[in-house]
């Protein structure tokens, strides 16, 4: 009897051992395995839902490239990417027609890389307790600073950066009324081509007359400087390091 016994305890002995050994060596691992496999469906889940997304967004976008490259070719057309000068002076040929004005002189300057102004600096804070001077010195008479091409500060990860943005100086000699003078400048700031009017002055004797407060009748001689600009393409090759974006100067048959 007591042999039976422990036969017995053996055989429940080695059935519990079997099923140990069977629940550490073969279930938990494939149960572990099957719980790696959910979570890793559940991350490509995610991760495709994330790139149907950015798919329904390129997709819209690409049903809107035709508008996008027709605003693109409008752009390009106000700052090209490169100086095309003779379509710009025939832009002015036709502005000139336009208003009844005689362009009689055209210069263009050698392109410079555009520079963002630096900011202000903050004067510095009076030392404490410190004694004044018994006589001030003498203020200097301001010294007017030379004209600089207009910009703007350039914010920070800007696509837009010296090296690829350039603006020309251009100088325009016109001949006409005062007040199609001044429709000629207007004309010359809302054309296709980008340009910024920075300087303005006549000679002769414009006439009594008023529009905004100035004369708008008499013939005059107008000499205006302005800038145009030119992004420069970055699949093209870069030009070298203080090559002129152009150079031209023409004389307007009277």
């Amino acid at each position: 009897m007591d042999r039976n016994r422990l036969w017995v305890l053996g055989s429940i002995m080695a059935m519990v051992a079997v099923v140990v050994l069977g629940w550490f060596l073969g279930i938990s691992p494939q149960l572990d395995a099957t719980a790696a496999a959910n979570d890793s469906r559940v991350q490509v889940e995610a991760q495709n839902a994330a790139y149907e997304q950015k798919l329904a967004a390129l997709k819209a976008q690409f049903d809107n490239i035709g508008s996008l490259e027709t605003e693109l070719a409008g752009l390009r057309d106000s700052v090209p990417s490169d100086a095309h000068i003779p379509a710009f002076v025939g832009q002015l040929d036709a502005i000139s027609k336009k208003h009844g004005v005689r362009l009689t002189d055209i210069s263009v300057s050698d392109g410079e890389p555009y520079t963002p102004p630096a900011p202000a600096q903050t004067p510095a804070p009076a030392t404490p307790g410190a004694a004044p001077s018994a006589t001030p010195a003498p203020t200097p008479a301001p010294t007017p600073a030379p004209m600089q091409k207009p910009a703007t500060t350039t914010p920070a990860g800007s696509l837009v950066t010296g090296d690829n943005f350039v603006a020309i100086p251009v100088s325009v000699t016109v001949h006409g009324d005062y007040g199609h003078v001044l429709d000629f400048i207007e004309g010359l700031q809302t054309g296709t081509r980008l340009v910024l009017v920075t300087g303005f002055n006549t000679t002769g004797e414009p006439s009594a007359g008023s529009r905004g407060g100035e004369s708008t009748g008499g013939v005059v001689t107008a000499s205006i400087s302005a800038y145009v600009y030119v992004l420069l393409d970055p699949a093209a090759a870069s030009p070298a390091p203080g090559t002129p974006a152009a150079t031209t100067e023409t004389q307007a048959a009277g």
